[in-house]
């Protein structure tokens, strides 16, 4: 079959019909999905700048009954290695108080600003769960960021217990 040949009028209505149609795909599979994501973002964005006003008037609240009551906030400049003593040593009496036996506690080098340390200790599950509730009452701000425990299996289990712990002064 010999090549169809088209006129200019009809090789631009082609290249116009081909253009509509790539345009009509782009819309309805990649546009019309994300026109549905914007809304919901909206709140979100909206809800996450609500709870840092929040925040910030808690904070402003906090400071002036701070200021009523005398009380100041210690503002002591120690250097990075004695923050870290400080979080270890709290670490560690969170974990003689608990009863957890302590196997390992060791720092790992962060970049940020947190104190980064790994734990291994064993235990019950009371023993873990106290461990978690004192750790929640230290003066400085100790986030989990991974918790393992392994073993068990009678009725009284001594687990095996990996903690991955982020100080925050």
């Amino acid at each position: 079959m010999p090549p169809i040949k088209l006129s200019e009028r009809e090789k631009n209505l082609g290249i116009i019909t081909i253009g509509a149609l790539i345009f009509y795909v782009f819309y309805q599979f990649l546009l019309t999905p994300l026109w549905d994501q914007i809304p919901r973002l909206k709140e979100r964005a909206r809800q996450a700048r609500l709870d840092l006003k929040v925040s910030e008037n808690k904070a402003k609240i906090l400071e002036a009954l701070q200021k009523q009551l005398g009380v100041s906030q210690e503002k002591t400049t120690t250097s990075k290695e004695e923050k870290a003593l400080e979080v270890l040593r709290s670490i560690a009496r969170a974990t003689s108080n608990s009863k957890l036996n302590l196997n390992l506690i060791r720092p790992i080098a962060s970049e940020g600003e947190g104190l980064k340390f790994e734990l291994s200790c064993g235990g019950t599950y009371q023993e873990l769960y106290n461990f978690l509730k004192i750790i929640i009452e230290l003066k400085t701000v100790v986030i989990i960021d991974s918790l393992e425990v392994s073993g068990g299996g009678s009725k009284t289990p001594v687990l095996n217990i990996k903690i991955l712990l982020t100080a925050y002064y």
